[in-house]
């Protein structure tokens, strides 16, 4: 079987055989009825016309009343996402010229293989444009499209736009269909959901599919459940369903998430799972720390640990959310918890302690604190040398920490209560017996501290 000279000879990947050896008579019977299979269902798929497509129309509906019972003032603006371009093109084909004749409104659509469309009147019709007009605020239309005063209000787009875009003049984001990975719902409403948004509420709303999600898992977990029977029946040496496990694990988190999702209403930043969702809502801040490395690499690199910063908040709209304390950057230096621990950084924690010892916000929420983190240095390039005189004068001159380090014991201490949940947590799960004992007795010896910065 190994040797080249009969590769011509053989067809198949995994097992191979001999092309002499196929049943050609049988092998055209199953393509003929595979031609008929795939024959009714393209014509049971014509059947289905924009005026039958009760999707569309139900679409239609959560359009007409958000245009006509705004959440926010006047605001119509809606986000429309597909997993699809094809999705996307026939949904503008579809809604485009109703929604101008019905509410006088102007409609666009983008994807990432074809050339944006718009009903709105613009020079030049490309990607940033139709974005900018979609969000004109914070966009900031006005310093390059001076002349331009209508907008897009209803936006039809792919996954091209999910991650890096901020469309916050937008409250309303409909998903129209609902990806695998919930990842995708999170990435897609965080393009609305930002600092910034000058909208009190905003709304999500999903399709769901109507196939119950679990008919596919059961029938996963029965296929495993006669692998592992085969396994265990054979001599051992080779676990079947070893190469597969970690798939099998994902579709039963995926099924897990997409449940919570759906029939609760919960923190998107603490969904629980072996996989921590906000290691995919961090672009932004990721893509921050590239820029600045491009030009202060080296200075980053010869940074010292224990760096601290003060500053004011100076945001009204944060003021209910940014109270006096200090944001602790920690990194575990001992007996490291495993990678199911939920923390987006690891090693590294992040965690918000106000004055009083209080925790505001610990580790499960990287992204809350890394936005009120930016929120607190935007545009503020020079030190505050009131605040740091006010700080030496209260420690002299840094000889008196014990206010501040009794705050960072604060930090440590809910940092080490959630590990330590956690490990509860795993000794109900099997394999996990590893992390009871390279978790156990953590303390804040285990920890250094990276920066400090208060407010």
């Amino acid at each position: 079987m190994e040797d080249p000279d009969l590769e011509d000879a053989l067809i198949g990947s995994k097992v191979k055989i001999f092309i002499k050896d196929m049943d050609l008579i049988r092998w055209k019977q199953d393509l003929l009825y595979d031609r008929e299979i795939l024959a009714k269902l393209l014509a049971q798929a014509r059947r289905i016309t924009p005026d039958r497509d009760k999707k569309l129309l139900a679409l239609k509906k959560v359009i007409q009343n958000k245009i006509e019972n705004p959440i926010n003032g006047q605001n119509k603006k809606l986000l429309i996402f597909t997993a699809f371009a094809d999705t996307a093109k026939y949904l503008y084909e579809n809604l485009h010229e109703w929604i101008y004749r019905q509410f006088g409104l102007h409609s666009a659509v983008v994807t990432g293989s074809d050339h944006p469309k718009t009903t709105l009147k613009m020079k030049k019709v490309d990607f940033n444009n139709v974005l900018m007009n979609f969000s004109p605020i914070s966009k900031e239309r006005a310093k390059i499209m001076p002349e331009m005063k209508e907008e897009i209000d209803i936006l039809i787009a792919t996954d091209c736009i999910s991650e890096g875009q901020n469309l916050q003049d937008c409250d309303y984001l409909v998903n129209y269909d609902i990806h695998w990975n919930p990842v995708r719902i999170i990435q897609r409403f965080g393009r609305i959901d930002r600092i910034g948004s000058k909208n009190e509420r905003i709304q999500l709303v999903n399709f769901w599919p109507s196939l119950e999600l679990d008919e596919y898992i059961n029938l996963v977990n029965r296929v495993k459940d006669r692998m592992t029977i085969l396994d265990i029946s054979s001599t051992g040496e080779e676990n079947v369903i070893a190469d597969n496990s970690n798939e099998m694990k994902d579709l039963e988190y995926r099924r897990k998430q997409l449940e919570k999702l759906q029939n609760e209403v919960i923190d998107l930043e603490d969904i629980s799972g072996n996989i921590s969702l906000t290691d995919f809502t961090l672009d932004d801040f990721r893509m921050d720390l590239f820029n600045f490395m491009k030009e202060h690499k080296e200075a980053v690199e010869k940074a010292p640990l224990g760096l601290f910063s003060i500053t004011v908040n100076k945001n009204e709209k944060l003021k209910d959310e940014i109270k006096p304390g200090i944001i602790f950057c920690l990194k575990q230096t001992d007996r490291v918890t495993s990678s199911n621990e939920q923390n987006a950084l690891h090693p590294y924690y992040l965690v918000y302690v106000r004055e009083d010892g209080t925790v505001l916000y610990n580790h499960v929420h990287v992204k809350k604190i890394l936005d009120l983190y930016r929120s607190l240095c935007n545009g503020k390039k020079e030190v505050e040398w009131d605040l740091y005189e006010a700080f030496y004068q209260e420690t002299k001159n840094g000889k008196d920490m014990g206010q501040y380090k009794a705050l960072l014991e604060k930090a440590v201490e809910d940092i080490v209560g959630k590990i330590d949940q956690q490990i509860m947590l795993n000794i109900f799960s099997l394999g996990n017996l590893d992390s009871l004992v390279t978790n156990a007795n953590t303390s804040l010896q285990d920890f250094e501290i990276i920066s400090y910065p208060w407010c």
